[in-house]
């Protein structure tokens, strides 16, 4: 009789870690979906430098996004949105290093959660030294109760709203703002 009851347990524990597995923040989910190309394009390279500040999520606590997912996210952006003439690997040389700090991260849960970022951006002559240019940009975004079934999937679509209208909030900027 015994082993009947932790067969259950054991089925109900593999389907929750199932579950749960796929439910974490996927770095395409970060990428904007439909990018517009760049309003004006700055006729340099650029290079995305390692992100800094980001975390690991943990279980039952906030949604974070890895230093790994935001870069990737943020390199595919640059690329896609043709801010840049020309993004170049890590090994490479550019006329400008592009770095960011995720500064904040905040999730106000419920049934309707609204998750907030704010990410500052600086770009560096790396011939000089010099910073040319520095804006930190805050987004948020909220998701319905209605939009998901799942408070976690709910969750893990504000995390993914804000930090695309991040991105698409940069490349605006970048696109609006004379270089020297």
């Amino acid at each position: 009789m015994r082993k009947n009851r932790r067969y259950p347990k054991a089925v109900v524990l593999v389907l929750l870690v199932l579950v749960l597995a796929g439910c974490g923040i996927k770095t395409e989910g970060l990428i904007p979906d439909q990018q517009t190309p760049a309003a004006r394009q700055i006729n340099k390279s650029v290079k995305v430098m390692p992100v800094e500040g980001g975390r690991a999520s943990s279980f039952g606590r906030e949604a974070y996004i890895t230093n790994e997912q935001f870069f990737e996210a943020l390199r595919r952006t640059m690329i896609d949105s043709r801010v840049f003439a020309s993004v170049v690997e890590s090994g490479d040389k550019a006329d400008l290093n592009l770095y960011s700090e995720i500064i904040t991260v905040t999730t106000e849960g419920g049934i309707s959660p609204t998750y907030a970022i704010v990410v500052q951006y600086w770009l560096v002559d790396p011939a000089t030294g010099r910073q040319v240019w520095r804006k930190g940009i805050n987004t948020r975004h909220h998701v319905e109760w209605n939009e998901a079934f799942a408070g976690a999937t709910r969750i893990i679509r504000a995390v993914e709203g804000a930090t695309k209208k991040n991105l698409l909030r940069l490349v605006e900027e970048l696109s609006s703002t004379p270089l020297t």
